[in-house]
């Protein structure tokens, strides 16, 4: 399973595409730019099948409804941030005002502990609320490798996402980190902003989830 990473929109967004299986894959967080997402993956010859959103932030959304009107492809989000894809104050669109804001409809609501599969492939749904009521980290397993989470703005490298936008709750954030903190297995972790990590280093080193 091969993970390519683009880093999109003005706020470094990272945008990942995943091939699942031989010529398919699915697209996390398509920051904007469906162009730029649409070379990559045929690039390296992937038919994208889903989109797959982490949270509703306009900066993780951009390119959703682009790439749902030229590939016919189905989105999925947290049942929690839904509401974000029809609204731009909710979203955060006012970070970026000369970025148009583009309305998107979900066509499955996710909640903790579903799997959206693709070629084989299980990513499970880890609801991480804190940065939005919605958040979710996205848990591939990997049965002779590192396990994969794919987390947004749940927790970065040596820091984790703000928690002062629509619907996020800093107390809330804390109980995240926390049931983050007591996973036995190791991940390597994508974010959505910033280098790629593992729990176990941030376990270590992050001031948000290590112990000092």
């Amino acid at each position: 399973m091969d993970v390519i990473k683009l880093m999109l929109s003005p706020l470094g967004t990272n945008c990942y595409i995943v091939k699942t299986g031989d010529n398919s894959g699915v697209v996390i967080d398509p920051a904007d730019d469906a162009d730029i997402i649409l070379a990559a993956a045929g690039e390296k010859k992937i038919e994208l099948k889903k989109i797959l959103l982490t949270h509703g932030h306009f900066d993780h959304t951009g390119a959703a409804a682009a790439l749902k009107e030229k590939l016919g492809i189905p989105l999925y989000i947290h049942t929690d941030d839904e509401c974000m894809l029809s609204d731009g104050e909710k979203a955060l669109a006012y970070f970026c005002p000369d970025k148009p804001f583009n309305k998107v409809t979900a066509d499955r609501l996710l909640k903790d502990g579903d799997i959206v599969e693709q070629d084989g492939v299980s990513f499970r749904v880890l609801h991480t609320p804190g940065h939005s009521a919605g958040s979710v980290c996205y848990i591939v397993d990997i049965a002779d490798g590192l396990n994969l989470m794919f987390a947004g703005d749940t927790i970065f490298k040596d820091s984790i996402g703000r928690s002062d936008g629509y619907s996020g709750d800093y107390i809330v954030q804390r109980e995240t980190l926390d049931k983050l903190k007591k996973l036995e297995e190791d991940y390597l972790i994508y974010p959505g902003h910033g280098p790629s990590t593992t729990l176990k280093e941030e376990k270590r080193f992050n001031p948000f989830i290590a112990d000092f």
